[in-house]
């Protein structure tokens, strides 16, 4: 069973950003998240930024936009101008892969960091959303 968020039922995804990437969507640097696998996420979803420590904590609420997912190449070629860094990073990051995957973010800075609930593990790279959303 979901939970009702921004006048949706639903579990949105948490993805787990460190402190210098949020620091990039924060400044319009950044505006594609770069993962090695595709979650279950489509454009139009919600889902949250969870800042890894020290905050420890969500502190956006995302509207997603494109998806890319497919050769890190193209994937590169399509983002790099929005992705928040280097192209050598990028590729450190990819390694030896042969897919790549690309989420476009538009953030909603939250007013306060929000903890995750009891129970709620924070994620090592994204998970769905436990529990009842704060008010």
């Amino acid at each position: 069973r979901g939970t009702t968020f921004l006048g949706r039922i639903m579990q949105p995804l948490v993805f787990s950003i460190r402190p210098v990437h949020v620091a990039s969507f924060r400044s319009g640097v950044k505006r594609f998240e770069y993962r090695l696998r595709l979650p279950s996420v489509q454009s139009g979803d919600l889902a949250l930024i969870y800042e890894t420590a020290p905050v420890s904590a969500v502190v956006a609420t995302v509207r997603v936009g494109i998806v890319y997912d497919g050769d890190p190449a193209d994937v590169w070629g399509a983002t790099c101008s929005l992705g928040g860094i280097t192209r050598a990073e990028f590729y450190s990051y990819i390694g030896d892969r042969t897919r790549a995957v690309a989420i476009e973010m538009e953030p909603t800075w939250l007013a306060a960091p929000v903890r995750l609930p009891v129970g709620m593990v924070a994620p090592q790279s994204w998970a769905r959303w436990k529990g009842a959303w704060p008010a």
